[in-house]
């Protein structure tokens, strides 16, 4: 049973995300809180595996939470859900540790998506954002985090080393949905991810810093 925390100050959210979520056997909402100071407190006690807040909350901003929630707990999963449609906020939430942001205008649609997303291991970002921006969060993102390149390829999980292999092969991104049998949204979505792992800002340097460092054997 995968297990999750609610941290939004409006009641009548938590409650539809708790309907959405729970419609799902493998998931449970374990605990929630309308208030941000009582957030760490309650994932100390609770030890979710995942918590879905809110950046604007009473006592205490969205952000700061996840500062205090890595200082104590480096694995919980954070996927933020807020009604900000803000690069610099999505900017703030992933440097500070969190793996996704969703906007509360996608969450009908998109909210297990990111859900299953993040808990696979992989950066979701809300539809809603532009490629533009989404691109900028990259070089930004890959300016903090140039370093342990070698390491950082550890953290791929098998499908994102797949779809590094087939872009590293030069596949555009409907053809690597097709081989894997994936929606291109996925694709893109593990572009991103691996991207951020591996800090680079480009497909381009993505795929000159795989071979130069050996992660990939392009000559088969």
């Amino acid at each position: 049973m995968f297990k999750i925390f609610l941290a939004d100050d409006h009641i009548l959210v938590r409650h539809g995300l708790r309907r959405i979520i729970e419609e799902n056997p493998d998931y449970k909402i374990i605990g929630e809180t309308g208030d941000g100071l009582e957030i760490v407190s309650n994932i100390r006690k609770l030890r979710p595996d995942m918590i879905i807040l809110d950046i604007s909350m009473p006592n205490l901003r969205g952000i700061e939470a996840i500062r205090k929630i890595r200082r104590f707990d480096k694995k919980i999963l954070i996927l933020v859900l807020t009604m900000h449609k803000n690069d610099e906020y999505v900017y703030e939430c992933l440097v500070n540790g969190a793996q996704g942001y969703i906007l509360k205008e996608d969450a009908d649609n998109e909210l297990m998506s990111a859900i299953t997303t993040v808990k696979n291991g992989e950066l979701y970002i809300s539809p809603s954002f532009t490629s533009d921006v989404i691109k900028k969060l990259i070089q930004r993102k890959a300016g903090t985090s140039s370093r342990k390149h070698k390491t950082a390829f550890k953290e791929l999980t098998q499908r994102e080393r797949e779809v590094l292999k087939l872009i590293a092969e030069g596949n555009p991104n409907k053809k690597i949905a097709r081989k894997l049998g994936i929606s291109v949204r996925t694709v893109e979505h593990h572009r991103l991810s691996i991207t951020k792992k591996l800090g680079v800002s480009n497909t381009a340097s993505l795929v000159k810093h795989a071979i130069k460092i050996g992660l990939l054997d392009l000559s088969r």
